[in-house]
């Protein structure tokens, strides 16, 4: 491509966006302009390059088969000049360590470890931001995330953390046998989180039980998946959820879970532009949660070994 070939790169940010939350309204909103601004911007951006990159429906719109093949491209590219940009200018907070993390991970198991790293390093304050919808590293304030997925990031380092498969957990009070059947599956209500993972996790279920959505007696969503838990606990029905999150109420035998089906795809990692994991604040910090994630993933391993 010639040097003088004329791609506005605002126009190109908006795409990004635009693409991301496929909606020029919710992208408008992210950047701080109008929808106009951004449907104007995206216009030079395909007049450029002489191809449609958006279908325009009502209230959303969707990426083009030229904007699917565009997208990873741009996201990669921004990424790559944000790190660039990051890298050149010192740490405006040596003491202060920014945590994006999922709330059932902060809430049931991060919290309350976070008193010994504290001890550790009482130099180190740690905030949190603890919202469903997942943080970026764009605007330089956040070090580091913990995200439960595949690993697979644009323009980001992943750090394998720990290995906790999902599993279907239910009261024994609600069943007939000692462990959960397609019976049951079919006939207790299904408590599940809104997140891909989870969706992803009940697809799967779905096929190994050979079970439609026209089989499933009722669906919960929660928001915050790990509110399930507690639910299952108390007898209101069958949900999905992390090992980890729930091994101690299996051993105090107030939840079963079935052993014939776990999804393994997802698991713990630590996430961010490379150059940060070369932080002081975040070495220290990656140091401890490793060590506690080694740690949390032998407590339950009895029981990831009786998954079939």
């Amino acid at each position: 491509m010639e040097e003088n070939y004329p791609i506005p790169l605002t126009g190109l940010k908006h795409f990004l966006w635009a693409a991301k939350l496929e909606s020029f309204k919710l992208a408008a909103e992210k950047l701080f302009v109008s929808e106009a601004a951004i449907s104007q911007q995206i216009r030079k951006v395909e007049q450029t390059l002489g191809v449609k990159l958006f279908k325009r429906e009502h209230q959303q719109v969707k990426l083009t088969h030229e904007g699917e093949k565009l997208f990873p491209y741009v996201q990669t590219a921004f990424s790559n000049l944000y790190q660039g940009i990051n890298s050149l200018a010192e740490d405006p907070h040596p003491n202060r360590l920014s945590l994006s993390t999922m709330p059932s991970l902060a809430t049931h198991w991060l919290i309350q470890r976070l008193v010994q790293f504290n001890e550790i390093h009482p130099e180190l304050m740690i905030t949190m931001d603890t919202s469903v919808e997942q943080q970026t590293f764009e605007n330089n304030e956040l070090d580091l995330a913990i995200r439960y997925g595949q690993g697979k990031y644009f323009g980001l380092k992943s750090i394998l953390l720990m290995e906790d498969p999902t599993v279907l957990v239910c009261s024994p009070k609600l069943l007939k046998g000692d462990y959960i059947t397609r019976e049951d599956i079919v006939s207790i209500p299904m408590i599940v989180g809104i997140t891909d993972g989870v969706q992803t996790a009940l697809h799967n279920i779905k096929d190994a039980y050979g079970v439609k959505d026209s089989d499933l007696c009722e669906t919960l969503l929660l928001k915050d998946g790990s509110l399930g838990a507690e639910a299952a606990r108390t007898g209101q029905g069958i949900s999905l959820q992390r090992m980890s999150l729930v091994a101690d109420m299996v051993e105090r035998g107030e939840l079963v879970f079935a052993n014939e089906f776990a999804f393994r795809e997802y698991n713990f990692y630590a996430v961010a532009p490379e150059n940060h994991f070369n932080k002081e604040k975040v070495k220290k910090f990656m140091i401890w949660l490793q060590q506690e994630m080694r740690d949390t993933e032998k407590r339950i391993q009895p029981l990831v070994d009786k998954l079939n």
